[in-house]
């Protein structure tokens, strides 16, 4: 479902022309490097006049730029990120943080915020010649069900979030490794506010587990999660809770102090 197709129509203060703008961007998301006006159109789920129509307007803000017939998003669109992740000290504080736990660890570290019923990576410190997965950059967005970085969101938002949240989600669309049951996920998120870290073995990518602690901001509220993944039986428990946790723990109270 396109984002446009979230709005209230009913509602007199919205504009759907700029939500199906929105979701033209948005139309570039993964693989999608470059698009004809009939790819966008589909994927936004508004016809070909409206799309070409959007798609120029992009296209003369700079945007998008064109290339026989096929667009892209070119590096401007990297200013609509620009204030969320200045606002938050993200390249100030929150990532040379993540890199000196990075390298006290030897793995690569990884930091989250709720976005809907997904987190999104929003910095990443990668340390070379390390176990790492393609899939963990900055952008990048995993379910919060499945997942050790969700789940540890999960865990910690209030009640009434965490179960308005649990309400929406389908919790049978995840990988073959997982078919998450409610009850049995109810059961881990208690279990992760008690001994204040998770611990996901293999269930969202075969032979790969991945340890997550919440990180929590000045005002009490979960502001996201600090994670890092590694080979399954990489570590024995004993390191993980006594040592990485621990280590995690005092990487994501510096990053919580800045929210």
């Amino acid at each position: 479902m396109s984002m446009h197709e979230f709005l209230h129509k009913d509602d007199k203060e919205v504009s759907l022309t700029f939500g199906k703008g929105l979701s033209v961007i948005m139309a570039f998301e993964g693989r999608n490097r470059d698009l004809s006006i009939s790819e966008i159109a589909e994927r936004v789920g508004v016809n070909r006049a409206v799309t070409r129509r959007l798609v120029r307007t992009l296209e003369q803000l700079g945007f998008v730029s064109r290339d026989r017939g096929r667009y892209q998003l070119t590096p401007r669109v990297l200013r609509l990120t620009r204030g969320f992740l200045e606002a938050r000290s993200i390249p100030q504080v929150v990532q040379p943080v993540l890199r000196n736990t990075s390298q006290e660890i030897g793995e690569s570290v990884s930091f989250a915020m709720l976005d809907g019923e997904e987190a999104v990576y929003v910095a990443h410190a990668f340390v070379p010649r390390r176990f790492s997965l393609n899939m963990v950059t900055v952008g990048s967005r995993v379910p919060l069900a499945p997942t050790a970085i969700g789940r540890a969101i999960l865990g910690f938002l209030d009640d009434e979030e965490r179960s308005a949240l649990l309400a929406r989600m389908d919790l049978t669309a995840y990988t073959p490794n997982t078919k998450v049951e409610r009850i049995a996920l109810e059961d881990i998120l208690g279990e992760i506010r008690r001994t204040g870290y998770c611990l996901s073995e293999a269930e969202y990518v075969e032979g790969v587990n991945s340890l997550a602690v919440p990180v929590i901001g000045q005002g009490g509220r979960v502001a996201g999660a600090i994670s890092i993944i590694f080979p399954q039986d990489h570590y024995t428990e004993a390191g993980l809770r006594e040592d990485l946790a621990s280590k995690l723990h005092a990487c994501a109270a510096h990053v919580g102090s800045v929210f």
